[in-house]
């Protein structure tokens, strides 16, 4: 990669890491390109060279930080031997990322809506790659097609994922309380494991 390149990516992982502390304080709706160039030290217009607006600055931060939790969630279980055991840890801990997320994204329903058509693009890429994984955990216990099996097990942690969230009407905040989705994943997973290894 040339020298230019390579300057420019590292001020667009400063920005990144600048953007990623003042949406964490102010969540999206509140900030303003203005505040991120305040922490990286660039104005209004130099941001405008490394990305189109504050929506994409959003997109790339909420897309490299959910990247290098799902590479630290693999990290923290690869060494836990019981298949089981380390699927159940894995969904548990990506369970706490997502609280965390909902305090980064604080967003109004109406840019949620303008939003939401890209954040699901990002996350089905994001979940194809966890579902892969998951799958290759899987392979040692399922007979059958252990990608399927993993993506049953992404869309049960979603569904009390989601549940939990609209029952404490903090849909767009880190206010939903999961420690009872955590003993229902436990379960489920448990039940669904238990399944798999008796066919």
């Amino acid at each position: 990669m040339p020298r230019k390149a390579e300057d420019k990516e590292e001020k667009r992982n400063v920005i990144l890491n600048g953007a990623l502390e003042v949406f964490t304080r102010y969540g999206y709706d509140k900030t303003t390109l203005d505040d991120i160039g305040k922490v990286v030290g660039l104005n209004k217009a130099s941001l405008y060279y490394y990305y189109k607006n504050k929506e994409e600055i959003f997109l790339a931060t909420v897309l490299r930080e959910s990247q290098r939790e799902i590479a630290l969630l693999q990290e923290k279980v690869k060494d836990i031997e019981d298949v089981s055991e380390k699927i159940i840890t894995y969904f548990i801990e990506r369970l706490q990322y997502y609280r965390q997320v909902l305090g980064l994204m604080s967003l109004s329903t109406e840019s949620l809506r303008s939003l939401q058509p890209v954040f699901d693009n990002l996350y089905r890429e994001m979940q194809q790659k966890e579902v892969s994984y998951i799958a290759g955990c899987l392979a040692t216990l399922v007979q059958g097609d252990s990608h399927k099996a993993a993506g049953m097990l992404f869309a049960m942690a979603d569904a009390l994922k989601h549940k939990a969230v609209l029952e404490s009407g903090a849909v767009l905040s880190a206010g939903a309380d999961f420690s009872e989705v955590e003993q229902h994943l436990r379960y489920l997973i448990g039940l669904h494991l238990k399944g798999l290894q008796a066919n």
